[in-house]
């Protein structure tokens, strides 16, 4: 019996600059990303968030027509949607805020319907620590709770930080975010830190070279997976690729899980298919790959996946 999958995230209106072009007033946010992601691997989930008068019905109608339900995403009338604009330099792992418009999000708490709050998968996608540790307080305190982070409010919400990790079962953060959070120089000592911080996996994304998987066995020692990335030749933009990564891992444990542990080839063959979505993502801006990728083209991808990293 699968798992069912609260996805909790922004879902916003971006803008987005990069070396290849700029696409404007685009569906993003790290919930649908997330949802969009997880949806190729499971129907067991559920979208929840916040948005404003202004947030396109088109963009509802795309959501919806994929199998992501808005039944459980607010509407405040008089608010606007989350607004991002971002830059990415010619090096698209780094990228630099250019505006932000809070709007709905910013007085909104979340406060699941029994629905929800049943569910035994949660999954905290990038929103502020506070927002993200209020959703886990008000769920199933046997679920399994996944959660991201980001660099800015890792600085400005320490406190929330610790205790976001202190109730995670798994922590996503990139190289920059696990480093600032241990106070170090090496993504891979971060990794050991957070898993000191509480959760038993621990993720820490590289960017375009994959990402590295820690988990704490029950007798103290670490286990490490290294991924590499998908390879893309001609990436355009890799707004959302976390946020992705984050579902479609998400997706593959809402079959993987039993309780709150997961056997340990599943969950590598887990972070193998999250790695491979999250590459999509990148080939097109916004969230248009993610719309276009089917469960047959990502079957494929996966065995080509599996050829390429294959060694003896």
């Amino acid at each position: 019996m699968s798992t069912r999958a609260l996805i909790y995230g922004t879902i916003a209106i971006d803008t987005l600059i990069t070396p290849a072009g700029q696409a404007n007033s685009v569906l993003g946010g790290s919930g649908p990303y997330a949802a969009l992601a997880a949806r190729l691997l499971t129907p067991e989930l559920d979208l929840y968030g916040v948005v404003g008068g202004d947030f396109p019905a088109a963009y509802r109608m795309a959501l919806e027509t994929r199998g992501v339900s808005l039944q459980h995403v607010a509407c405040l009338p008089e608010e606007k949607t989350f607004a991002w604009t971002g830059r990415y330099e010619q090096d698209m792992n780094h990228r630099s805020t250019v505006s932000t418009l809070e709007g709905a999000q910013e007085h909104w708490q979340p406060d699941p319907p029994p629905a929800l709050s049943r569910s035994g998968l949660v999954v905290a996608a990038n929103v502020t620590p506070p927002l993200q540790y209020a959703l886990i307080e008000r769920c199933n305190p046997e679920a399994f709770v996944m959660a991201d982070f980001m660099k800015s409010w890792i600085i400005r919400e320490r406190e929330y930080t610790q205790k976001l990790l202190a109730r995670a079962d798994l922590a996503l953060m990139n190289d920059e975010e696990a480093c600032e959070y241990a106070r170090c120089d090496s993504p891979l000592a971060a990794g050991y830190a957070l898993l000191e911080a509480g959760p038993a996996y621990a993720i820490v994304k590289h960017g375009s070279a994959g990402s590295t998987l820690f988990h704490r066995q029950a007798g103290g020692e670490v286990r490490l997976f290294r991924c590499p990335a998908w390879p893309l030749p001609h990436p355009e933009d890799p707004t959302g690729a976390g946020d992705a990564y984050m579902g479609a891992l998400a997706g593959c444990l809402t079959h993987s899980l039993r309780g709150r542990s997961i056997a340990w080839e599943e969950l590598t063959r887990a972070v193998a298919i999250a790695t491979i979505v999250a590459g999509a993502v990148c080939e097109k801006f916004g969230t248009v790959s993610l719309f276009a990728l089917t469960r047959t083209e990502l079957a494929r991808r996966i065995s080509e996946f599996q050829q390429m990293t294959a060694w003896s």
